[in-house]
């Protein structure tokens, strides 16, 4: 739609302009009207692109936590602090939730909302410009993170399934990756 409308636009001024039946005053009314639209249009589509792009290029996990980074710099991390102790009508801080019958399985926690302070319901992020491959060892290893750093936080059974974990040793079940 975003290219058809303005090439349809453009030639339907054309048609306007080669028109001898129409005055001049709706002539340039049709230019003034096509030029807007056209406008509008590569406004919109360059918009568009502007908030797809998340500039993430490669993401960590460390014991800190997972860590966002572009090209040059780290953008933004989700410390294992971050996390939260789950409200009093859930069971666990960290749990799975299914999106389908067979999953996938995302591993979600509790975080602080900075801006309202209400506790929010979070999963770990891996959008990326570049492709992530090794997702569930990056999960893999954040669980091993929240394991590590915050024993204080009650851990589903499910989550420790998923990942295989046992004890010092983590292999991710579903990723043949080093």
């Amino acid at each position: 739609m975003s290219v058809f409308v303005p090439i349809a636009l453009i030639g339907m001024t054309i048609l306007v302009f080669n028109s001898r039946h129409i005055s001049i005053s709706l002539k340039i009314g049709m230019l003034v009207l096509s030029l807007l639209l056209v406008w509008f249009f590569g406004w919109l589509i360059v918009t568009m692109r502007k908030k797809t792009k998340s500039n993430v290029t490669k993401i960590t996990v460390d014991k800190n936590g997972i860590n966002y980074y572009n090209d040059i710099e780290l953008i933004k991390t989700l410390n294992y602090d971050d996390l939260k102790i789950r409200p009093q009508n859930e069971k666990y801080d960290v749990f799975l939730s299914e999106l389908g019958e067979d999953g996938p399985f995302i591993v979600n926690f509790y975080v602080l909302d900075s801006e309202s302070g209400r506790l929010l319901r979070k999963y770990p992020v891996f959008d990326s410009d570049a492709v992530i491959t090794n997702s569930n060892q990056l999960t893999a290893h954040f669980v091993t993170g929240i394991l590590y750093f915050r024993p204080d936080l009650k851990i589903e059974p499910g989550v420790l399934n998923l990942y295989q974990w046992n004890g010092l040793k983590i292999k991710c079940r579903t990723s043949n990756f080093p």
